[in-house]
């Protein structure tokens, strides 16, 4: 006698794989947007740490002095303090910051800033503005760091530099100091920390987060 063996059809296979087919495509996104979330939130941390770091002497010795919330010259100080404390590869300044930093998303869409030939903030465009008052670098890690204005004590980096997606709360951050209970200071010589610029999630879209939701707090703080 002969043993019978009973195995699939080809019908039942390929029913099988389309099964599996339209369940990896259902899931596969979100998968990756998962991925893609824990990276953009471990390079926010990252950038969060570095920075803290590159201005912890400073803030110990109180070697920065800002006499007014808006001062060119102490933003310009602030700056140079910070990138000595970095690998420098690209350093952009005297209006050509598009070699450090990708058009894309804006901070604050034109609500904040007029943008215009005076300000140190291009808004529209994404960048800080390229009329040589705004200063920017890469770092070894390919970051771009940024001043937010010319005359502001608020720094900006892209954590990715010029890969995608290139929008705030995302890749794109924004920091500045505060003492030690977690308020801003523009002014003076108190500094003890540096914080996000937004301390706080956003969850709709407004000029801080044009591409919701933007975790500016709990991904770096909670």
């Amino acid at each position: 006698m002969f043993k019978i063996i009973k195995g699939f059809t080809m019908a039942e296979v390929l029913i099988t794989l389309g099964i599996l087919g339209v369940v990896i495509a259902m899931t596969l996104p979100a998968l990756i947007n998962k991925y893609q979330e824990v990276q953009f939130k471990s390079a926010y941390k990252k950038a969060y740490a570095d920075l803290s770091n590159a201005f912890a002497s400073g803030f110990i010795n109180q070697e920065f002095t800002r006499t007014a919330k808006y001062e060119i010259a102490a933003t310009k100080e602030e700056f140079n303090f910070m990138k000595n404390k970095f690998k420098i590869l690209i350093d952009c300044e005297n209006k050509d910051i598009y070699r450090c930093w990708k058009k894309g998303d804006t901070v604050c869409g034109g609500s904040c800033s007029s943008g215009d030939s005076n300000s140190g903030i291009d808004l529209e465009n994404g960048l800080p503005a390229d009329n040589g008052k705004s200063f920017c670098f890469i770092d070894g890690s390919g970051r771009s760091w940024c001043s937010y204005s010319d005359s502001e004590n608020i720094y900006i980096v892209d954590t990715n530099g010029f890969s995608n997606p290139n929008r705030f709360g995302k890749d794109r951050w924004m920091f500045t100091f505060a003492d030690a209970n977690n308020s801003r200071i523009s002014q003076g010589v108190k500094y003890k920390k540096v914080i996000p610029y937004y301390l706080q999630d956003i969850l709709t879209q407004s000029a801080f987060c044009k591409y919701p939701p933007c975790y500016y707090e709990s991904w770096l703080l909670r």
